[in-house]
């Protein structure tokens, strides 16, 4: 699991994608990853928790190298995917960091962009770009969350909590406070 110093430590430099979006992007992909694990593929049934930590990561990390110059960043994904093995180090598996790398990477483009993927591969992307886009709630302009994107109908379903979520954590300044506000009282 991941702790929550080093989820703190790992805030973006876009104001858009700070720590709370991470930390809001964590609880949904968790959330998704929950309501859709009976139909995902058998390698993620026989490892959830491989699957899971790989997604807190990710969460985490794939914002984090976004420009704050730039109107969209479309190479974010790739750096926040070369900094992995150094700000992860030894706290993951090779192979979870590997995910991670790929996850971040995959977050950026679109889905038709994005082709050769394996069935694992392919959930678990959809997993985690429903939980990143669910926390587009926060925006109101043509960034908005567009449900119609949403890959899984259990996302749709989570629209209302991640307004809630929004409106619960947006006033909050300190990343530990949004991190209580969402985990402490809502992850086992």
């Amino acid at each position: 699991m991941v702790n929550k110093e080093l989820i703190l430590s790992a805030e973006g430099k876009c104001d858009n994608h700070r720590v709370d979006h991470s930390i809001r992007t964590m609880y949904f992909g968790r959330r998704v990853f929950e309501l859709e694990l009976a139909n995902a593929p058998e390698e993620i049934r026989r490892n959830p928790d491989f699957f899971v930590q790989a997604l807190d990561w990710a969460a985490v990390l794939h914002d984090r190298e976004m420009s704050v110059t730039e109107k969209y960043d479309f190479d974010h994904g790739k750096k926040a995917a070369n900094r992995v093995d150094e700000i992860i180090g030894e706290v993951a598996s090779l192979e979870v960091k590997e995910m991670v790398k790929f996850l971040c990477v995959f977050h950026v483009p679109d889905d038709s962009e994005i082709t050769g993927l394996s069935e694992t591969q392919a959930w678990i992307l959809k997993v985690f770009k429903d939980a990143d886009s669910l926390d587009r709630v926060r925006f109101d302009n043509g960034d908005k969350l567009d449900e119609s994107y949403l890959r899984f109908g259990s996302s749709r379903g989570l629209i209302e909590e991640a307004k809630e979520l929004w409106e619960r954590t947006k006033t909050m300044t300190e990343p530990e406070a949004v991190f209580d506000a969402i985990f402490e009282n809502r992850v086992e």
